[in-house]
């Protein structure tokens, strides 16, 4: 049979999960009143429609599915938002599942986006406030497509880019920074598997993804992420030790020429102006 391997990206929008949140300890009314909560749902479509989704419509290689998870529960306006993006972006597909664990949750939504004939799905996570440089899609599928064919990703096996752009959305005065991973991050970050998926890349925590499984990593010349920093992240993100300051008109232009957004739409996103050096 010849490989057919299909990428495919799971964004988690506001759902529920029993476990993998700093809130998913709540009662599940209290948990989805914070979660629906009216200001802050419009912040994260904010985000979600500045960032992610235009830096996934500019990938150059537009053969992918993006299946976006959100909870049954979710008000029925806000699903018919999230639906609307399925018309504008043909690699769009919406989930909406009942309260599950994150791992359950996500394998569910990979195989929802796995078309008939796949022999092997590289499956990728994005979150709503964060963006992959638009040859992501087309690299990913060039090296994955490598390992599978050198007999190289059998079993379960990771590929991960370690440059990328840290951008505090609060900090006016130094707010983009560049980094290079020393362990997978979570964004620009996939997993080989053969289509009857018998895990996905939600399995582990993704720090300790080289603790399970083989994985594949690519410095990279390029930046291939920017990951945001603002007063919603729930993992409690920060600028890490030892990155490298990086001038507010070049991670503009990044913004721009390597991810593929309005820049002044993205930059507009800070409660303060910017200050470009």
């Amino acid at each position: 049979m010849a490989i057919q391997n299909q990428i495919i990206g799971v964004l988690r929008f506001s759902y529920p999960a029993k476990e993998g949140f700093a809130v998913s300890g709540l009662e599940e009314a209290a948990l989805e009143t914070h979660l629906y909560d009216a200001k802050r749902l419009a912040t994260r479509f904010t985000y979600l429609e500045t960032i992610t989704l235009p830096s996934l419509a500019a990938q150059t290689d537009q053969d992918f599915k993006l299946v976006i998870l959100a909870g049954a529960s979710l008000p029925i306006r806000h699903r018919r938002r999230l639906r609307g993006y399925e018309e504008r972006y043909p690699f769009v597909k919406c989930v909406f599942m009942e309260r599950m664990g994150a791992l359950s949750a996500g394998k569910r939504s990979f195989r929802r986006g796995i078309t008939e004939g796949a022999t092997h799905v590289t499956g990728f996570r994005i979150d709503d406030d964060d963006a992959v440089a638009t040859d992501y899609i087309a690299r990913t599928r060039d090296v994955s497509d490598r390992l599978i064919h050198a007999g190289l990703a059998e079993g379960p096996t990771t590929l991960s880019f370690m440059r990328g752009i840290y951008w505090n959305l609060f900090d006016p005065v130094q707010p983009f920074h560049e980094f290079r991973e020393p362990q997978p991050l979570g964004l620009a970050c996939a997993m080989i598997t053969t289509a009857e998926l018998p895990t996905c890349i939600y399995r582990y925590n993704h720090r300790r993804l080289p603790c399970h499984v083989p994985g594949y990593t690519l410095p990279g010349d390029a930046h291939m992420f920017v990951r945001t920093l603002h007063d919603h992240n729930d993992s409690g993100r920060s600028i890490p030790p030892h990155a490298v300051e990086m001038a507010t008109r070049k991670g503009r232009k990044l913004l721009r020429e390597r991810f593929g957004l309005d820049a002044d739409a993205a930059m507009a996103l800070m409660p303060e102006p910017a200050r470009e050096p």
